[in-house]
């Protein structure tokens, strides 16, 4: 079969490697669309050490079934979305639901985890979740991971709590700050505000939903948040980038008592204002990917269409050509390829 593989800092390789040979209880996927992550790429560029040549990236992905084991739950010919970060079930974190967190697991195509961006996989029954093709395109099932990740952040604020926040700023208008967008959208956030320094993707979020939109390359951050917000400032502060600029804008951006919730992780260590949290009181949450339940609630709504995420594929290329897809990545200045797609 086709695999692309990451084999050094800036340099992807198209290989013919075996088919996986799935184990006891294990499917066969056969692979029709795998996004490019935001991770793989940095990854790629070599700026986060999360991703270990040779090695074959992606974790953003749909598939059929093409094997199915004796007496397993699916069948062959089935369409589904693949869970990608593996758990064991069995440990503190996974009885109390935090399979995100789970010791034993690593996320497929993530370090040196193999992961999609090749035409079969080899995957357990449990991580499998069936839809049906002709409700749900393979490109939008491939959009379940990363607006998984978003609404587990989404959902790191409460129903009561949403309901007494006036404003709540999203920083990063990138995949998962454009997907945050539209999770907060859906929940009816009263006042949504999104910051990015690219014009093309701060006019996508305002389709996904955005009520004002900010560009901290235009003027001083915080003065436009206190402009938008009549000098209140944020309740909540979500941040989708991952580095020190960024993580400090969400501190900015919050008024006296406020939380920022930080998803981004591009950057190991940030500097912030420790000051600033402690006189102000502010709260720090982490979210870290996603829970198997919020998962599968994500393959609903877009399956319903609920959540509509198809002005975010920008650019679709073949698996053979995804040299070139990393290449074009590169040269994505103004920002406008924005979400990837790998078609096998």
């Amino acid at each position: 079969m086709k695999a692309l593989y990451f084999t050094a800092d800036k340099m992807m390789e198209l290989r013919d490697i075996a088919v996986p040979v799935p184990k006891k209880g294990q499917y066969l996927i056969q692979v029709k669309v795998c996004g490019i992550c935001g991770s793989d790429f940095e990854g790629y560029m070599g700026k986060t050490g999360r991703r270990t040549p040779p090695m074959i990236m992606g974790h953003e992905f749909a598939g059929v079934i093409t094997e199915a084991p004796e007496g397993g739950k699916f069948k062959k010919g089935e369409s589904v979305v693949v869970f990608p970060k593996p758990f064991c079930g069995t440990c503190e974190y996974c009885k109390k639901g935090l399979v995100n967190v789970c010791t034993s697991g690593i996320c497929m195509g993530v370090l040196s985890a193999d992961g999609a961006m090749c035409e079969y996989v080899a995957i357990d029954e449990k991580y499998l979740i069936p839809f049906s093709p002709e409700k749900l395109p393979y490109d939008i099932a491939s959009m379940t991971e990363p607006l998984s990740v978003a609404y587990r952040a989404v959902y790191k604020i409460s129903d009561e709590e949403l309901q007494a926040s006036d404003h709540i700023v999203v920083i990063g208008a990138g995949t998962i700050g454009l997907l945050v967008t539209a999770m907060l959208s859906y929940r009816k956030a009263k006042h949504i505000i999104v910051s990015d320094t690219q014009e093309f993707r701060l006019e996508t979020a305002k389709k996904m939903g955005a009520h004002t939109v900010v560009n901290p390359a235009s003027g001083d951050f915080e003065e436009a948040i206190k402009k938008a917000t009549d000098g209140k400032k944020c309740d909540f502060a979500i941040e989708a980038v991952g580095i020190s600029a960024t993580a400090e804008s969400s501190l900015d951006a919050l008024k006296i008592g406020g939380t920022a919730i930080w998803i981004g992780n591009a950057q190991k260590i940030v500097s912030i204002n420790m000051q600033k949290i402690v006189t102000t009181e502010l709260s720090v949450r982490g979210s870290y990917v996603y829970d198997f339940d919020g998962f599968k609630k994500c393959v609903e709504l877009l399956q319903n269409k609920v959540i509509d995420v198809s002005s975010m594929i920008t650019d679709t290329y073949k698996l053979q050509d995804g040299v070139a897809a990393f290449k074009a990545l590169e040269n994505n200045t103004d920002g406008k390829m924005l979400k990837v797609m790998l078609e096998v």
